[in-house]
């Protein structure tokens, strides 16, 4: 199937980026075991607190090993925090400050069973660590965490932060504004396939076996049975199965060639002899052939540009929101070092 990129690229800070991907880092099992308690500086100062709630330089700190290992920078790689840079402080500063304030938006909504379902998280965590890690996270702070991420991804959930919708109206216009760089640059076929795996450990078995198997289906199709149906009983294409037996629209070079010369001589709803590729033995059926120049319906692409354009508005949306709840909220920044993210800060999108 024709890989899709990115429509067009539109100027992204990294500070929407950060907002997104390290709010929603607290949802990540591995973001917490990666982080090694005991590397970080053992000073628990209070840098800062939103609405009364103290926000620790450790946790500033653990929110730059994390950072940084999961961009596999050097940078603090060793666990040598003790240099680290006012810049990289004051904006993990910044994030935990989004995060504090969408936990405790988090814990003011109605929740039903939200005790119970923390603790099974918990327990499902707990069943997940390694002997080492169940040594290096006490009970107290794996419950701290599950409590942190759970809340926060329902108060993003609420807000719509998370997936956010996007009018079915403005996915059609962003169709329309950018169908035309999706032309095909070829002829393509558009086809979907039974395949009937070799067994390549049972050559000459497995050969016959696969054999056997895709004549039953041809014939099944023969006779008039649902192409969907038969795919999904006897398929071993796990991909194209889950797309309705779809492989998808595509030009020269992208299939085998024997796959591809029968593709291209087929005429739409006519089924196929059997083809044998490296792959197996294949039944097609052309839904569709498209000319050079053809562009894609709506409904082939609706999907694609959904999923863009809401990536897009998460982007622009939480650092908006963040600016909202900022602007009510009583933030306090009490290292002199980090004062510089309350003058900066305040009021402002992270």
């Amino acid at each position: 199937m024709k890989n899709l990129t990115k429509p067009h690229k539109q100027p992204k800070t990294v500070l929407a980026f950060m907002v997104v991907a390290l709010i929603c880092s607290s949802s990540s099992l591995v973001a917490a075991t990666d982080v090694d308690p005991t590397s970080v500086s053992p000073n628990k100062i209070v840098v800062a607190k939103v609405n009364g709630q103290p926000i620790l330089r450790v946790q500033l700190e653990r929110r730059i090993l994390e950072t940084t290992r999961k961009a596999k920078s050097s940078e603090y790689l060793d666990g040598d925090i003790s240099q680290i840079n006012p810049g990289s402080l004051q904006q993990a500063l910044s994030e935990e400050i989004a995060a504090e304030l969408f936990f405790q938006g988090g814990k003011k909504l109605d929740i039903p069973d939200a005790v119970e379902k923390i603790a099974e998280q918990v327990v499902s965590i707990k069943a997940s660590l390694t002997d080492e890690q169940r040594q290096e996270f006490s009970d107290e702070y794996i419950k701290t965490y599950v409590q942190r991420r759970f809340y926060i991804n329902k108060y993003m959930e609420a807000n719509d932060l998370i997936n956010p919708k996007v009018p079915e109206e403005e996915i059609k216009a962003f169709y329309e504004r950018t169908k035309q760089g999706y032309a095909s640059k070829t002829d393509e076929f558009c086809v979907r396939h039974v395949l009937a795996a070799i067994d390549k450990d049972e050559a000459v078995d497995g050969k016959a076996e696969a054999r056997k198997r895709i004549e039953k289906a041809r014939q099944l199709l023969l006779d008039g049975e649902d192409f969907v149906e038969v795919a999904k009983k006897y398929s071993q294409d796990a991909t194209s199965v889950d797309t309705d037996a779809v492989v998808g629209c595509v030009g020269p070079g992208f299939m085998p060639v024997e796959f591809e010369k029968v593709a291209f001589s087929l005429k739409p709803g006519v089924i196929s002899e059997i083809v044998e590729t490296k792959y197996g033995f294949h039944v097609l059926d052309v839904v569709e052939i498209r000319p050079k120049g053809t562009v894609p319906p709506y409904r082939a692409l609706r999907s694609f540009f959904e999923k863009y354009l809401s990536s897009e508005l998460k982007i622009k949306k939480a650092p908006e929101h963040v600016k909202q709840i900022r602007e009510k909220a009583k933030i306090e920044i009490l290292s002199p070092l980090l004062a510089k993210e309350g003058k900066a800060k305040a009021g402002a999108a992270l």
